[in-house]
């Protein structure tokens, strides 16, 4: 009988069910797990905001992370492909393997850019499935929230109505910044820039801002004298007001090009914690949009 009674009480949820374990390679996406998944999920990152995500040491820590991974999340178009795989590998755990019940790679919620009709590494660290940056458009970042509900909602089917509330709610809240922010932008349509690396399309492809070339000759490839001086002598020519960079990247190639021309160094964050102390994606995409107004109304 008291077996019976015990059955009883946790099927009508006398207790709380565990946190599903959830596990994201990127900040950005741990965010977005933690406002979709609200006190249903317990969310760990594998990497940092300061760290270039396309290279993150694969360490024994963080493979302890996902043996216990009941949903693993990874951005995809290969973004993560040189460390990920490797920690998946010695995880050994089946269900968060790619085709497994707890794997999403969250890039199939979204329109890549920049898909390639050539791949060949001659060109550098080319993405076959297009630009994996894509959260820097906030419009994309409403879709992923949206699939992640869905997804978690298939691990935990009681969990559901929350799951599509709190995406709800959030692509609600991120819409009305993004009306707030396109309108702050207004200024800044047309601007054109030189950044690092090709990881701003996205927030370019939606801020208005046009790309005239990056610092790296080609994607991954570290910047030489010939091509810093080619770019100077563009932007010189052009008057390209604005060099936009990443934390993690080496400073000296961007302030040498503002030096030389007079344009402003704008230093960007996709993830949190990337800059600064925002810690979230929303905070992150008002420091970004505030620091591109700033810069070209100087």
């Amino acid at each position: 009988m008291k077996r019976i009674l015990l059955a009883l009480f946790f099927s009508a949820g006398g207790l709380a069910a565990a946190p599903l374990k959830v596990v994201t390679t990127t900040p950005d996406l741990a965010d977005l797990a933690r406002r979709v998944g609200g006190e249903r999920v317990s969310v760990a990152c594998l990497s940092r905001g300061v760290q270039d995500p396309h290279f993150v040491e694969a360490k024994p820590s963080l493979i302890l992370k996902l043996r216990e991974a009941d949903l693993y999340i990874q951005t995809g178009l290969e973004l993560e492909a040189g460390w990920a795989p490797l920690l998946l590998q010695g995880a050994r755990r089946a269900q968060v393997q790619p085709g497994g019940t707890g794997f999403l790679d969250a890039s199939r919620f979204v329109r890549p850019l920049e898909v390639p009709s050539d791949v060949s590494r001659a060109g550098g660290d080319v993405h076959p499935g297009g630009n994996p940056h894509y959260l820097g458009d906030p419009r994309n970042a409403v879709a992923v929230a949206a699939g992640l509900a869905g997804k978690l909602a298939e691990l935990d089917p009681a969990g559901k109505p929350m799951y599509d509330a709190n995406a709800r709610a959030y692509g609600e809240r991120l819409w009305l910044k993004i009306v707030e922010w396109e309108k702050r932008l207004a200024p800044a349509r047309g601007a054109r820039y030189v950044s690092y690396h090709r990881n701003l399309v996205y927030f370019a492809d939606w801020a208005g801002l046009s790309s005239a070339g990056e610092i790296e000759p080609k994607p991954g490839i570290p910047p030489s004298p010939r091509h810093t001086a080619d770019l100077i002598k563009l932007m010189k020519e052009q008057k390209i007001p604005l060099v936009l960079t990443m934390p993690y990247y080496e400073k000296r190639s961007s302030d040498a090009l503002a030096a030389a021309t007079g344009a402003r160094v704008v230093v960007m964050s996709l993830m949190p914690d990337g800059v600064s102390r925002e810690d979230d994606y929303l905070s992150v995409m008002e420091r970004n949009v505030g620091e591109i107004i700033a810069a070209v109304s100087r």
